[in-house]
């Protein structure tokens, strides 16, 4: 059964379900989403989670095997699956299948994963899961239905805010939830009080001696290579998390990439704008950029960025800030970047 993410919890009221099936691109109502499960999963006597992810070692044998095992721990598991890819080989979508068959009240599957496509909701997997439990589509969200979002995050918290400070909230995050999602963690955390107006908001989330992730944007496609790097440095410092770079790094990068190839091919651009949902005042900001950078240099900054993600999904380098710095140094006009295999270990100051 189909629901939407602003559902889930009006469902979750009424039990677990057997299945739950994830896809994506805001990696925020997905995590929120998972969350929610695990959150219900644990007051209801669940005490085994497994997580298991579908990368070029997966065995999905392996995933069969847990469904049919007895716990050890507790009577009922929670297994996650993160799915690296959404189209499957013939051996995974046979064990899903099998999966499907053998579910039990004892067991909760959550796949997780990327966008899904109409004919990968057609599949036999795909079916056999759907009849078993909720199929959630995870989309980008803005206008009202960003508005409606942050009441939402504003009542979770008890927060009153005045309408301009959301609008500038909402600014402020360039409608990012999982920034937004922060920044509201932030003001919970320093203000006392639970009205908050527009002058609060400038104090606790603007404040200009902090950097931000969108200010580090604005110093690459300015193609200041060294206002960038200082900047990293100083998210660094603050312990920006990772992915919320990597997430505004692989969002603009794509969206070049995108015009680039458009220009070559003399298609149109304003198409991709309005899918991409770029603010007019940054659209020409885009199509310059699009111009400017090599379609080499994008095409060697999108597999390293593919490349990160890996990295940070299997706490594979200890410094990813150093890795953020070879992409920004490659953006920025240094090409030879591209030949310089990752990881690559900058100095920071």
């Amino acid at each position: 059964m189909k629901i939407y993410a602003n559902q889930l919890n009006s469902h979750l009221q009424k039990g677990l379900s057997a299945c739950y099936m994830i896809f994506g691109d805001e990696p925020f109502q997905i995590n929120d989403s998972r969350e929610q499960i695990k959150l219900l999963a644990k007051s209801t006597g669940v005490e085994e989670f497994i997580r298991l992810t579908d990368d070029d070692q997966f065995d999905w044998n392996e995933l069969l095997d847990h469904c049919q095992a007895l716990s050890l721990f507790s009577s009922k598991k929670l297994i996650e699956v993160e799915l690296t890819s959404t189209k499957l080989a013939k051996a995974a979508s046979d064990v899903l299948k099998l999966v499907a068959e053998q579910l039990t009240s004892d067991t909760t599957l959550v796949l997780f994963g990327g966008k899904l496509d109409s004919s990968q909701t057609r599949t036999a997997w795909f079916k056999a899961l759907d009849s078993q439990g909720l199929y959630i589509p995870v989309y980008d969200i803005d206008g009202q239905h960003l508005n409606r979002w942050l009441q939402q995050q504003l009542q979770k918290h008890k927060l009153q805010m005045q309408p301009d400070a959301q609008q500038y909230l909402i600014e402020f995050t360039a409608g990012n939830l999982l920034a937004c999602a922060q920044e509201i963690e932030k003001i919970v955390m320093a203000s006392n009080s639970t009205f908050i107006t527009l002058d609060d908001v400038k104090k606790l989330v603007a404040d200009q001696s902090r950097y931000t992730v969108f200010q580090l944007m604005d110093e690459i496609w300015g193609g200041r290579q060294d206002k960038a790097i200082t900047i990293l440095s100083r998210l660094k410092n603050e312990e920006v998390e990772p992915n919320i770079i990597l997430w505004a790094l692989q969002k603009d990068v794509l969206l070049v990439n995108e015009l680039n190839q458009a220009m070559q091919f003399k298609q149109d651009t304003a198409e991709i704008l309005k899918t991409h949902k770029v603010w007019k005042n940054k659209q020409n900001l885009f199509i310059n950029l699009a111009q400017k950078i090599p379609t080499s240099a994008l095409t060697a900054a999108i597999s390293q960025l593919s490349q990160m993600d890996q990295v940070l999904k299997f706490h594979q380098h200890n410094d990813p800030y150093s890795l953020f710095a070879h992409t920004i140094m490659l953006l920025t006009g240094q090409l030879q970047m591209a030949q310089m295999p990752l990881p690559v270990v900058l100095e920071f100051d």
